[in-house]
């Protein structure tokens, strides 16, 4: 009893900052969210069934190679971005069918989760690229841009 009497002071602020630091973490919690929750929701529910692996962007890659220099291939939550840069000579009906092979690479069950973007760019040919297609997860074609004349230079 002694020592709660000479160290009263002491024992009043230790208790009033762990009553302090409790009430931050409550505040905390409260107010400030999981932010992949947030962005998300649940509408993510299921992904882990159809998780694209690294194999399937390396089927992809290779499935494009020939028509492009680089290929790149990002996931977004339920998108999948894919961003080709062609060869110089390749045409343009030639670079819509590289949706097409795209889509071969992938499951159906894939196809029907996922939302797939396509950009493609041709260094070359400014007048007509870039162009982008878009499939989303029920239709079963890619939609493109509308084509621009090609001038002569």
């Amino acid at each position: 009893m002694e020592f709660i009497k000479k160290n009263k002071s002491i024992i009043l602020a230790v208790a009033i900052l762990i009553a302090v630091i409790a009430a931050i973490f409550i505040v905390k919690d409260t107010i400030m969210f999981d932010e992949n929750e947030a962005i998300y929701g649940n509408r993510l529910e299921g992904i882990d069934k159809v998780k694209i692996s690294g194999e399937e962007k390396a089927k992809i890659k290779d499935s494009l190679k020939e028509q492009s220099k680089k290929v790149e291939i990002r996931l977004s939550g339920k998108v999948i971005n894919v961003i080709v840069e062609t060869i110089p000579e390749l045409s343009l009906e030639d670079a819509k069918k590289m949706g097409d092979k795209v889509l071969e690479c992938l499951s159906e069950d894939e196809k029907n989760y996922y939302d797939i973007q396509m950009l493609i760019d041709n260094s070359e040919n400014k007048d007509q690229y870039p162009i982008i297609g878009y499939k989303h997860k029920s239709r079963g074609a890619f939609t493109w841009t509308r084509d621009r004349e090609k001038t002569e230079s």
